[in-house]
Formats: structure tokens, C-alpha cells, sequence
């Protein structure tokens, strides 16, 4: 991901502003929640390989478009054909792993290898960080996509590689429609607990995924050079790469409870911090490196506790409703919150965010205590 660090700052060289930025990013969003179902659905039907070399092509043509962009038509263009991609992606890698570690035994590490496989990407980030912001700041803004262009065919080639276990059988056409009505109407309907994980695991997502898109707004307040963007972006990410692949070892010493409960009042209360303290740029990196090492540990845990609510044959398609979930919320609060943003300031964006993720957080307290009531 060369390109993130700077890609805001990409975005709005081409005469959009912050809230410009965001209707690209919900462009993006919407398409991610439309498609996320349905493609998850492709992935446990005709296979978790053929979905992702698909989605990894859909996005090498999203940034070929993001490289001739030039309005927001064009940025949207990319987003949309990135969306669709995001969406095969999404759920199809998590389930993926989780039926290989089934294939051979280890499905009780699955949060180990799910740390391991998250802390590589973010890992891979933070080096991309660094090139990406001195791409940016000596050969142009642009030319960090030319890049990233490269860097996502080198993704569809690794796709093809890709070895698949088998875990599922293939239905035909008109039982595999009625699979898909049994599995939404068993997760929206029969099965709370799996629900509530699927709400807990989307609020975190958003608040982290909002996270990611407001930091560059929050280096830019603060004047910084693309390059030191970078090297912030690297650190963030370098942290994120730590704590997720030691997440196995917190959730052995810490009940489920208790860390859902720990990771929730860090997010709140980090957003909280930076609305209201972001000014003290010392103490705002501070917060933002806790708020990011909760991401870290929140990713494999969070996955987890869906995955053993779920069999193989419908695991690509529940893992797709939380990513549906997660792109929907943020394709309606990305370009208020960008509005917001530009009419005020970053600082208030984050106190806005806070108090929107605590109120998501209420309705989950209260979805919880109702389902420990029912079953009692």
C-alpha cells in the first residue's frame, strides 16, 4: 500500500476537498457493502482462489484509473472497480486460512496465524509507508501510484499461486440459492450470538477504518512532510504488525469478554482524547499508537469469535455480512464527517467520532444484556 500514506493528499492535488475525498471514499464503500454478500457467496460456492484473483485484478484496475485521474468522475471510476475487488477480497482470505488450519488439524491456532498473516500485511504497510512518502515528496504525488499500479499486478500473480483446500462440496445453481436465504435467515434471525459478534466486529471495524482515513487530515493539521508522513504511517502500522501477531498470547491470559471490553473503551476514549487534546502533538502520537495497537489485537481476535460460530460451507458469506456492515455505516458518515472536517477542524471530527462509537457501543451493552436475558 505505497500509496496510503499519501493517498488524501493525492486526491486533493486534483482540486477536491476533504469532503470530496470522502464521497470517493463512500463511492467505494457503497460498492464494497453491495457487492460484499453476493461475492462472499461466489467465494464458498466456486472457490476462495478464484474470488480472490478476481478481486486482486479488480484492483489493479482501480489504481490504473486512480493514475489517469484527474476529477472526482475519475477518482470514482477506481473506487467503484477497487470496491467490487475489496469485496472478493474481504472474508474470502479469512476464510481461506481458517479451512486450510481445519485441513490440517491447527483450527485451534487459528488466531496465531491470523495475527501472523494480519502482521505481515501491516508490516509490509510500514515499509511501504516510508517509500510511498519519499515517492511523494521527490518524484510526486503521482508517481506513487504509478508505482502502486506495479505493485498490484505483482498481486494477481501471487493470486494464482494460491492452493485451496478442499472443505466444501459445490452445490448446483438452484440449491445454492436456497442456501443463501437458509444462511441469512439463520444469522439475522435464529443464531443471536453469531449476530452480536457480527455487530461487535463491525463497530471496531469502522471506528479502526474510520481511524485510518482521518489520521492523514490530523498529520496534514499539524504541517507535516509527506516523507514524515511516511515514516508515522510506518510506525503506526509497525505497531499494528506487534500487537496483532501476539494477539494468541492476550487472549490466553484474558477471558473474550474482558478484552472486547477493553479494546471498545480504548477506541472511545482515544477518539475522545484526540478531539479534545489533539492540539499536544506529543500526546496525540501517543494515543494514536494505543488506539492502533488495539486494531492490532482486535483484527484476529474478533475474527475468531465468528469463525467458531460458522462451518466452511457458508464461512466466506457471514464473514462477508460484517464487511457489509462495516462499508455501509461508512459510506453514510465518511463525507459528513469529511464535511464536518473542513467546515471546523480534524479535532472536532475526532470528538464527533467518539461520541458516535460510544453510541454505538450502548446499543451493543444493551443487544448483549438482551441476549444473555433470552437465553436465561
Amino acid at each position: 500500500m505505497l500509496f496510503m500514506p499519501v493517498v488524501v493528499l493525492f486526491i486533493q492535488s486534483n482540486g477536491l476537498d476533504l469532503r470530496g475525498v470522502m464521497l470517493v471514499n463512500a463511492v467505494y464503500a457503497v460498492t464494497v457493502a453491495v457487492f460484499e454478500i453476493p461475492s462472499g457467496y461466489f467465494s464458498d460456492r466456486l472457490g476462495r482462489k478464484n474470488a480472490i484473483i478476481i478481486g486482486t485484478t479488480l484492483i489493479l484496475g482501480q489504481f490504473i484509473a486512480y493514475s489517469f485521474a484527474t476529477n472526482f468522475l475519475g477518482f470514482a471510476i477506481g473506487a467503484f472497480l477497487g470496491g467490487i475487488g475489496v469485496s472478493f477480497i474481504s472474508g474470502t482470505d479469512a476464510a481461506l486460512l481458517y479451512d486450510t488450519l481445519v485441513a490440517v488439524g491447527k483450527e485451534k491456532a487459528y488466531v496465531k496465524w491470523e495475527g501472523r498473516s494480519y502482521a505481515v500485511g501491516t508490516f509490509a504497510e510500514a515499509v511501504a509507508a516510508i517509500l510511498g512518502g519519499w515517492l511523494a515528496a521527490y518524484c510526486g504525488l503521482r508517481f506513487t501510484i504509478y508505482a502502486q499500479v506495479g505493485v498490484s499486478l505483482m498481486g494477481v500473480i501471487v493470486a494464482t499461486t494460491l492452493v485451496e483446500p478442499s472443505t466444501h462440496r459445490v452445490l448446483d445453481k438452484k440449491e445454492s440459492w436456497a442456501l443463501l436465504k437458509v444462511i441469512l435467515r439463520e444469522t439475522f434471525r435464529e443464531n443471536k450470538k453469531l449476530l452480536f459478534y457480527l455487530f461487535l466486529s463491525a463497530v471496531v471495524g469502522l471506528a479502526c477504518l474510520l481511524l485510518a482515513w482521518f489520521v492523514q487530515p490530523y498529520f496534514t493539521y499539524h504541517d507535516l512532510r509527506e516523507n514524515y508522513m511516511g515514516y508515522l504511517w510506518a510506525l503506526l502500522n509497525g505497531i499494528v504488525a506487534v500487537f496483532s501477531a501476539n494477539a494468541y498470547l492476550l487472549q490466553r491470559s484474558w477471558k473474550d469478554k474482558q478484552l472486547v471490553i477493553a479494546l471498545l473503551s480504548l477506541l472511545v476514549v482515544g477518539y475522545l482524547v484526540l478531539g479534545f487534546c489533539g492540539d499536544y502533538w506529543t500526546l496525540g502520537i501517543g494515543v494514536l499508537c494505543v488506539m492502533y495497537a488495539a486494531r492490532g489485537i482486535a483484527v484476529p481476535v474478533f475474527a475468531n469469535l465468528i469463525n467458531k460460530e460458522i462451518t466452511a460451507d457458508r464461512r466466506a458469506t457471514v464473514l462477508s455480512i460484517k464487511g457489509f456492515g462495516i462499508r455501509l455505516i461508512f459510506a453514510i458518515l465518511a463525507p459528513i464527517l469529511g464535511w464536518v472536517a473542513d467546515v471546523f477542524s480534524i479535532l472536532e471530527t475526532f470528538t464527533l467520532l467518539g461520541l458516535i462509537i460510544g453510541v454505538f457501543v450502548f446499543f451493543l451493552a444493551g443487544f448483549y444484556w438482551w441476549i444473555k436475558e433470552k437465553k436465561e
